[in-house]
């Protein structure tokens, strides 16, 4: 077999994707090799590789677990926003440990107060953001007065978004015991 890193440069599909995802699921060994080569933060192969990755924690959201904090720990390194989306992406779908929520907060929040801020990244944001404050009232309002400000200015699926997220915290404001 060609070395991962071959197999990342080779064809940007998602039939290439796909077929490095097989690999990985199979051979679990190739997950620190393709993490590795995330957070090398090199152009093009690191964004390439957090695609996979994506589709990995997809198909297994339990699979990165053990990589969880270094993800979040190492995210406020990336500045290409497909391997942030990636990450974020993978986040809103596995258990935050609670020792990184401060963490999180903090890198979701500054996205969320970006007005350039990517839209896919706005709403992976609202949705971190919601899951660690839910249980937090006062976190909860903060998201809310965050989200209201960028109602106005966000793109029809952040609005969409954010009128949800908004729903839902006053449903849980008015049905808090």
């Amino acid at each position: 077999m060609n070395s991962l890193s071959d197999l990342i440069m080779a064809e940007h599909s998602r039939h290439q994707a796909d077929f490095i995802v097989d690999i990985v699921l199979s051979q679990p060994s190739y997950l620190d090799e393709l993490l590795n080569i995330v957070f090398q933060n090199q152009e093009p192969i690191s964004r390439r590789a957090s695609w996979p990755l994506r589709i990995i924690s997809e198909r297994d959201k339990n699979i990165l677990e053990p990589y969880i904090s270094t993800i979040i720990k190492r995210l406020p390194e990336f500045n290409n926003v497909a391997i942030q989306r990636a990450f974020l992406a993978i986040l809103v779908n596995v258990n935050i440990p609670e020792e990184n929520y401060g963490e999180l907060l903090q890198f979701t929040c500054e996205i969320l107060l970006n007005p350039g801020s990517p839209v896919a990244s706005l709403i992976y944001s609202t949705d971190i953001f919601y899951k660690i404050s839910v249980n937090e009232p006062e976190l909860l309002n903060e998201l809310k007065l965050m989200l209201e400000q960028l109602l106005p200015y966000g793109s029809a699926g952040v609005k969409s978004k954010c009128r949800k997220t908004i729903k839902k915290i006053d449903w849980l404001n008015r049905n808090r015991s």
